[in-house]
């Protein structure tokens, strides 16, 4: 062998093991969500009955997340709950969808506000001013024996 092949073979084997270093983690770490990808399983929760929650008020609920998703400390979150019809409930998450401030709502504008970078929406989810890109998260809702529950985990986790 020739000392010309004999460095191109070496220069190739270098080459070749260079790329599997880098190519083979990069190659899992994009195909491993998709092994690991389980469908999310809905988490009913109450907030009350449908009567406990007059038409066109908004009201704070604070709802209890499941225990095992969070070990054994019984975590709580709050949500905006309101009305438009009688047909009709919307259940929003209190969380700004910019940085996940909380949010506050004021009886008198009708809007909610974020204290962390002036974030604003109305009384329908819908952005007015600030930096969030998009609408309030929704809860998925159901009515179910009188009572309205939410699909907590039909919004970011975050939220």
């Amino acid at each position: 062998m020739e000392r010309r092949s004999m460095m191109k073979w070496l220069v190739r084997c270098i080459g070749l093991a260079t790329a599997a270093m880098v190519g083979i983690p990069a190659l899992i770490a994009g195909i491993s969500p998709v092994w690991m990808y389980r469908p999310r399983r809905n988490v009913w929760r109450s907030i009350g009955p449908l009567d406990d929650f007059p038409i066109g008020e908004m009201r704070k609920i604070i709802v209890s997340l499941p225990e095992e998703e969070w070990g054994r400390a019984l975590r709580e979150k709050a949500v905006y709950a309101w009305r438009p019809s009688a047909e009709e409930a919307v259940v929003y998450s209190r969380s700004c969808t910019d940085l996940g401030c909380p949010l506050t709502f004021d009886p008198g504008s009708q809007c909610f506000f974020c204290p962390c970078h002036g974030g604003i929406f109305d009384k329908n989810g819908k952005r007015m001013a600030g930096p969030p890109n998009r609408p309030m998260y929704r809860f998925a809702i159901r009515i179910a024996g009188g009572e309205i529950e939410i699909d907590l985990n039909s919004v970011p986790p975050m939220a």
